[in-house]
């Protein structure tokens, strides 16, 4: 009984050893260049040159709540020189402070957490519009990508009546 155990348990290892060394890398003597990567390349940026004055829209379109946006962009010298984007909920209120809170009241801290984070990020997006001076290029903030969508859509209207104008 020894013998046949001892047999089976060579078998399995050799078995074992086997499927290592065969399923192993194998390393070559001889090393190939290795090839490198393209160099990225950055696309054109097409400058825009905007009509000098101040663009007032409100988003053509609705949240997932019913709420909507407005945006104010001055232009001076061709370029975006200011950027103002305001979020209201569907009640036409003004989101600040108290947007997330119930009757003025924080009863759910994460929802209030949530929807303070939203306009935090959301108030990034007038900045990010004047670096890149164009609205197709500024990214979506994490927390805030439905107000991203009111940006886009605001930022597009204001700045067709600036092209308009030229």
């Amino acid at each position: 009984m020894k013998k046949v155990t001892v047999r089976i348990f060579t078998a399995v290892l050799a078995l074992a050893a086997f499927c290592v060394v065969g399923c192993s890398k194998k390393e070559t003597a001889i090393a190939k260049p290795q090839e490198q990567p393209a160099a990225k390349t950055e696309p054109a940026v097409q400058t825009v040159h905007y009509k000098d004055g101040t663009y007032h829209a409100f988003t053509g379109i609705k949240d997932d709540w019913g709420g909507n946006a407005e945006i104010t962009i001055t232009v001076t010298g061709g370029k975006i020189t200011a950027c103002e984007f305001l979020s209201y909920d569907k009640d036409g209120k003004l989101k600040g402070e108290d947007y997330g809170k119930t009757d003025g009241v924080i009863k759910n801290a994460g929802l209030y957490k949530i929807a303070q984070a939203a306009l935090a990020g959301a108030a990034q997006y007038g900045q990010k519009l004047i670096q890149t001076q164009q609205p197709d290029m500024v990214d979506a903030v994490a927390g805030a990508t439905v107000s991203h969508e009111l940006f886009q859509n605001a930022a597009g209207i204001a700045l067709r009546q600036a092209k308009a104008a030229n």
